[in-house]
């Protein structure tokens, strides 16, 4: 019975969690610390160290960001009928208005991953040249507290409005070429080209969900589209209808979606006027996608569906993959979508952009140590601002560590990165966001933010503050 309850868990938080926004790039936690390699991913006036980089393939930076408003203990709640076992929300044990009260109003889960495949920079006195191939993907889910209610009302309560549900799955490849040039003594700016490969995007937008009980079943008319270009997908619909019925497989197709992107920086050193103060600003991800073969389905906004409602579920027992079959069945009898066609020119979808500002002052008498404030502000379907305060060392030539605390309109954390770089190798690990409580089979129990990324890469000849000297 426990390994079902896990699997249990494991399907209702893959399910049911959902979204606050990020993307995965490099770790804020290392933007002040020079001997970073990858700090030109966050702003391309920064140059990595040494004259020579080079990314060890699929291991030089990867990283996972995780955020939800919500946990297992929000799904899962001990059985009063059946002391000692676990039972889902949807249970007739579960107090409707006691589950409400501990659901946000927004339910929401986001996983971003970035990781680098290949990168080489070459620099110079003034200047560095860095080449990059990475992939990224990011998921994202929203739902509002209404439709919990609604699922677990069955048929007993009245009307239901339920409005901005929301599910983005973006998967792309990134060639960027990136080049840092000093200009002075104290100004150095940064341009990054990015082109861009789309491997996989889908978005599911439902605006509203209109539902009226009637004597034994629901009247149900809904408000939504699915968007999707999946080189080589085969969809489904369903043979009565012709309402969208999922995905039926894959067949290998060369993806056709193009896009380009670019990033912007500088960095300006204040030594003239006050010793060890640097003020730095970028904007990176300003740009595009063209999605090829755009497949579109949509609600008709003017029909009435009849639901009989969410009931008869299993609440424990072995029963899981049935339950979840229930579930997905009646979201599909629920909100019917038909095809709309196929779009013949791409359509384009605009990345995220991230912008930051930084200010970071060296302490006269002790260079090794440093404090930074660093702002962000990300852009997309679910923009948000951090502020992050660091403490940077720096007590010998070839080992950093960083401490840090983040405040953002998505909730407070702390970070911490570990940076180790003698000559010739470079390797790091660190955690931006860290705010979880796991049960023991290390699934989140309430709402959670776990940033974490690692790289090793080899970095050769001298240091490139000696070669300005």
């Amino acid at each position: 019975m426990k390994k079902h309850i896990i699997r249990r868990s494991l399907i209702v938080v893959s399910m049911l969690l959902v979204t606050i926004a990020s993307s995965a790039q490099s770790s804020s936690s290392a933007y002040f610390l020079e001997g970073f390699n990858q700090r030109y991913q966050l702003n391309p006036a920064f140059a990595p160290e040494r004259k020579v980089f080079m990314a060890i393939p699929a291991l030089s930076n990867i990283q996972i960001d995780a955020r939800s408003s919500v946990g297992l203990a929000n799904f899962l709640y001990e059985s009063t009928s059946k002391p000692g076992m676990l039972t889902t929300f949807m249970s007739p044990d579960i107090d409707a208005k006691k589950f409400l009260d501990d659901m946000p109003n927004g339910a929401r889960f986001d996983v971003g991953v970035n990781m680098d495949i290949i990168a080489l920079g070459i620099g110079g006195k003034n200047g560095f040249t860095t080449f990059n191939l990475k992939v990224r993907n990011t998921e994202q889910i929203s739902m509002p507290q209404e439709l919990f209610g609604f699922m677990k009302a069955s048929l007993a309560n009245g009307n239901y409005l339920i409005k901005d549900i929301n599910i983005n799955t973006t998967s792309y490849l990134e060639a960027s070429l990136t080049h840092s040039h000093k200009i002075g003594e104290n100004l150095t700016v940064g341009l990054g080209l990015k082109f861009l490969e789309g491997l996989a995007y889908a978005d599911i937008t439902i605006n509203e969900i209109d539902a009226q009980l009637g004597d034994d079943a629901w009247r149900v008319r809904s408000n939504g589209t699915i968007k999707a270009s999946v080189p080589g997908a085969e969809y489904k619909l369903d043979p009565q209808d012709q309402t969208f019925d999922g995905i039926d497989g894959y067949k290998f197709k060369i993806p056709g979606s193009h896009g380009f992107a670019v990033d912007l920086g500088a960095e300006y050193d204040f030594k003239d006027l006050v010793e060890g103060l640097k003020v730095s600003a970028a904007i990176t991800d300003l740009g595009f996608i063209s999605w090829a073969e755009m497949h579109t389905f949509a609600t008709n906004n003017n029909e009435y569906v009849e639901f009989e409602g969410f009931n008869n579920y299993s609440v424990d027992g072995d029963n899981n993959d049935e339950t979840m079959d229930q579930i997905s069945d009646d979201f599909k009898d629920m909100i019917k979508l038909y095809q709309t066609g196929t779009t013949d020119k791409p359509e384009r979808v605009a990345l995220a952009a991230t912008a930051r500002l930084g200010v970071e002052y060296e302490m006269p008498f002790a260079k090794w140590v440093s404090f930074g404030e660093l702002m962000t502000y990300r852009t997309g379907m679910y923009s948000f601002f951090e502020s992050r305060t660091s403490v940077s060392l720096s007590p010998c030539g070839w080992f950093d560590i960083s401490g840090n605390y983040c405040a953002s309109t998505i909730g407070s954390s702390v970070g911490v990165l570990l940076n180790m770089h003698p000559a010739g190798i470079n390797f790091f690990v660190a955690i931006d966001h860290l705010k979880a409580e796991f049960n023991p089979q290390f699934v989140p129990l309430h709402d959670f933010g776990l940033n974490f990324s690692l790289g090793l890469n080899f970095a050769f000849g001298k240091k490139r503050s000696r070669i300005d000297d």
